[in-house]
């Protein structure tokens, strides 16, 4: 029952202004909107997709400056996010990290997952590509025991996140997708809603 939103800080740290092409993917579609940055300029955003996007709901938002957008390679940003809960009158935050390069279909790790009666887990996965892609994510206890399988469908251009009901404490799960993917899990506290993001770590031996 928590409602969530997204802070998010852009700054120009460079002598010149330029433009950020911002990116919204959600449930298959792509909205673009473009940011103006001074020289030295921040702008930082309270609820960050609803401000920039009048969105609620899931989604992944792609930040670009460079040369793929029309900009230079010197068009440097720097970007601060989090997702963040005022339940119960107390704000709850959860800092997200900002991934410089796309997933690719290597296997991945998110570790420290706990499911009980205090904490709940989701996971999920984001597929920037143009086909459509499937994601198993098998959840693994601390010894390395099986516990649960949850197959992720990745429309084109979508994330998909999907709940962990089996019970488990300091576990692991493990992606397995069949075209590059960006994968995450994220357990949060039932009373408050404080919550820990685990982004995944591609591991190929």
């Amino acid at each position: 029952g928590a409602t969530f939103a997204t802070y998010a800080a852009l700054m120009n740290p460079t002598s010149k202004s330029f433009t950020v092409q911002v990116t919204l993917f959600s449930a298959g579609t792509k909205t673009l909107r473009t940011i103006t940055l001074a020289a030295g300029e921040l702008k930082s955003y309270q609820n960050f997709v609803n401000e920039v996007f009048t969105f609620s709901g899931l989604g992944t938002v792609r930040f670009q400056s460079g040369v793929e957008v029309g900009g230079s390679s010197d068009n440097l940003f720097i970007l601060s996010a989090e997702i963040y809960t005022t339940a119960s009158g107390v704000r709850y935050g959860t800092s997200l990290p900002t991934l410089e390069f796309p997933g690719t279909d290597s296997r991945s790790f998110s570790v420290g997952i706990t499911v009980d009666a205090s904490n709940r887990a989701n996971v999920g996965c984001f597929n920037e590509s143009k086909v459509a892609n499937t994601v198993t994510a098998t959840v693994f206890n601390g010894t390395g025991a099986q516990v649960t399988t949850l197959q992720l469908q990745l429309l084109p251009n979508s994330l998909v996140q999907g709940a962990v009901t089996a019970a488990v404490s300091g576990g692991y799960v493990r992606f397995d997708p069949s075209g590059p993917a960006s994968c995450y899990a994220v357990v949060a506290n039932n009373t408050t809603n404080d919550a820990r993001f685990i982004a995944a770590v591609e591991f190929t031996p």
